[in-house]
């Protein structure tokens, strides 16, 4: 029975379609009404009894959001201590004098931030350092601001906390850090070399004009600028830094560890979201009235909401039996050959994030993936090009990845004028069928 066969015959299957599709339509082309929509059609569902009260808590995957909301917290810290502006005027020195010197190492250090703490966050204070460095040397802004936000997009795909696509891939692929690290954060270097010459060349004017430009600015009052805001609790924000990334890095081997040896019983899974939650309550505690601070201002409940909400609806995809259709549409083209499945879900997660916010495509089909690996097929190869091309194909457009969405909103509080859309897709779109060949191709020849 093909999908339209089978919606067609349930009147629960077509529902929960229905109000996937609306919810997708609309955060498509409104997404400041992203919350609503999903909370309305998650009424639905549990109204129709699509949904009941158990399948609302088993859906929620709230161990993604309590990971998102222990690192928002850690990462709200570190901003609110302007931890971030002083890590830049320690280095400024070595970009100053040359734009190729200043974009390669703004581009590695967007890159390194994202797949630090999170491609959001990496883009909220790169791309205010954007500005600022634009203003300082007097050039139009855009091109350094699309070469961090390309950059910050690739470098996320190298951590499971660099992109909210990662962290649904690692909690529904059951992948750890170190495969991280091991898989992709090699590809994700390599692209990023790519992506660097790609940029270089097409603003090879702008560059050139902004080295006239920094001849003519003395470095003593760049620094300056950049220490106006006086970072605090210095070596408490890079302790509490460094042990959440350890903590995550090693989640695995702590699960193990703590099975093994002290009786526990922990997945991964659970650790990996512990990790951040303990180091966030830590946080908290150390300066209450700044934590309630940090809670109300520097949490992102719109989106975490969301993603509760959202998450619920595709598990109504789940609970009426869609994603086991596609299960088998994939399989019936495919023959269970994991070749043919690699090629497949990478030309179909590409194809959609281009149209559709990676995430959206990530979070609706990765179950799918789950269901072929509980089927007994080797999906390994599949989870990392799901990621590669999910992200890099949403690079085409302004809307196909969380750190382009998140940008539009801050050119919006500027009053800035967007980047016309044109002009986005024709750098835009080069480079993510690039980037996606180019790690399709060494993904290819790793397992293949």
């Amino acid at each position: 029975m093909n999908l339209l066969e089978f919606v067609v015959s349930e009147y629960d299957s077509l529902a929960a379609l229905i109000i996937f599709l609306i919810v997708v339509i609309v955060t498509l082309f409104k997404w400041e009404y992203r919350l609503p929509i999903s909370i309305i059609g998650s009424s639905i569902l549990l109204m129709l009894n699509i949904l009941n009260y158990d399948d609302f808590l088993r859906y929620m995957n709230f161990n993604i959001v309590i990971f998102l909301l222990g690192m928002m917290v850690i990462v709200g810290y570190l901003e609110e201590n302007n931890y971030f502006t002083y890590l830049i005027s320690k280095i400024i020195k070595y970009m100053h004098g040359s734009g190729y010197r200043l974009f390669i190492i703004m581009m590695f250090l967007s890159a390194f931030f994202s797949a630090l703490v999170d491609q959001v966050t990496a883009i909220l204070f790169l791309s205010a350092l954007s500005f600022e460095l634009s203003s300082l040397y007097e050039t139009d802004p855009y091109p350094l601001l699309i070469a961090i936000l390309f950059s910050i997009i690739v470098g996320g795909t190298a951590t499971v906390i660099g992109d909210p696509v990662s962290l649904i891939i690692a909690f529904q692929g059951n992948l750890t850090m170190t495969d991280f690290l091991h898989w992709a954060a090699p590809i994700t270097l390599l692209t990023l070399g790519v992506l660097i010459i790609y940029i270089i060349l097409i603003f090879r004017r702008h560059v050139r004009g902004l080295t006239k430009s920094m001849e003519s600015k003395d470095l003593v009052s760049v620094k300056s600028v950049l220490m106006s805001n006086q970072a605090r609790n210095v070596g408490f924000s890079t302790t509490i830094l460094i042990l959440v990334l350890i903590l995550i890095m090693l989640h695995g081997y702590i699960a193990s560890f703590l099975n093994n040896y002290l009786g526990f019983s922990l997945d991964s899974n659970t650790t990996l979201m512990l990790a951040p939650l303990i180091i966030s309550g830590i946080v908290l505690s150390k300066d209450v009235e700044l934590g309630r601070r940090i809670i109300i201002h520097r949490v992102d409940w719109d989106t975490l909401l969301f993603f509760v909400f959202f998450f619920i609806i595709v598990g109504s995809l789940d609970k009426t039996g869609i994603l086991l259709v596609f299960r088998d549409i994939i399989i019936g083209y495919s023959g269970e050959s994991t070749f043919k499945m690699f090629l497949l879900v990478a030309f179909i997660t590409g194809l959609l994030s281009i149209f559709v916010a990676n995430i959206m495509t990530v979070a609706t089909l990765a179950p799918v993936i789950k269901l072929l690996y509980l089927k007994g097929l080797y999906v390994f190869p599949i989870w990392w090009a799901m990621l590669f091309s999910s992200v890099y194909m949403g690079i085409s457009t302004p809307i196909g990845t969380t750190a382009s969405l998140v940008l539009l909103g801050l050119l919006d509080k500027r009053r800035v004028e967007r980047i016309p859309l044109h002009t986005w897709m024709k750098i835009g779109l080069p480079i993510a069928f690039i980037s996606t060949i180019f790690a399709l191709f060494i993904l290819f020849l790793w397992f293949f």
